[in-house]
């Protein structure tokens, strides 16, 4: 199927491993510009008019989301984000798809294969996307890797995050899962009331924990779906009331 995209990210590198992989993928696809900016992209689109865009959400110049406003009812958009947050609620509200940083050649095979299909249809209406994403908002959702998989989890079921490495690992969602997030990332998006922070490695869903303990010399511990943490010395003044 003959199409004609453009490419807007401002890692040289991902921009190019992008390309060569749409290239391998669909031969036939032409990428016809590629923008280190949202202002360059924005120029591409108007005089371009391409089929589709592939957008970084955050780059110079212009994000992604304002970008894809440009692009509202011209061309299919696929977002490029290391945040699942945004990436979620981007294709809820139309997108055609959406990439996780870093690239993953199997998931980019799937949204190739979903804009072959959408290219049969009008482009989305994305008007209103950059003010509805830009609005503040606690992480809602997570998207988590299981064994070779990708789940999308809700939050609110997640019982504990612990860092391990160069990942953090999900407690509580019934299988082995892990994210690239931090806890320092984490305990900012997440919702005050729901989740804390412990430690530095670790951060719990306050209606999950099971007990809490305290011992003679000052230390505290708690347990979250059979896991003992402790909580350090910064952290222990949040659960005097416990």
């Amino acid at each position: 199927m003959k199409a004609r995209a453009i490419i807007a990210e401002d890692e040289p590198l991902l921009r190019a491993r992008l390309r060569e992989a749409l290239a391998a993928l669909w031969p036939d696809l032409e990428i016809v510009a590629e923008a280190e900016d949202g202002l360059a992209a924005v120029i591409a689109l108007n005089q371009l008019r391409p089929d589709i865009a592939f957008l970084d959400i955050r780059m110079p110049g212009a994000s992604g989301m304002e970008v894809a406003r440009s692009a509202s009812g011209l061309c299919h958009v696929v977002f490029l984000t290391a945040y699942d947050d945004y990436a979620i609620q981007a294709f809820d509200a139309g997108a055609v798809d959406y990439l996780l940083k870093p690239l993953d050649l199997a998931r980019l095979a799937t949204a190739v294969t979903r804009l072959q299909q959408r290219l049969l249809q009008a482009p989305a209406d994305l008007s209103h996307l950059a003010q509805r994403l830009q609005e503040p908002g606690w992480l809602r959702w997570i998207h988590a890797a299981c064994g070779l998989q990708m789940r999308i989890i809700p939050v609110e079921e997640i019982a504990g995050f612990v860092a391990e490495a160069k990942y953090t690992r999900l407690l509580g969602v019934g299988f082995d899962a892990h994210i690239r997030k931090t806890i320092k990332e984490l305990a900012a998006s997440l919702e005050p009331e729901r989740f804390c922070q412990i430690s530095r490695g670790a951060v719990v869903n306050l209606g999950r924990v099971e007990k809490l303990t305290r011992d003679g010399s000052g230390g505290m511990r708690l347990w979250v779906e059979g896991t003992e943490l402790v909580v350090t010395q910064p952290y222990q003044h949040l659960f005097k009331q416990m």
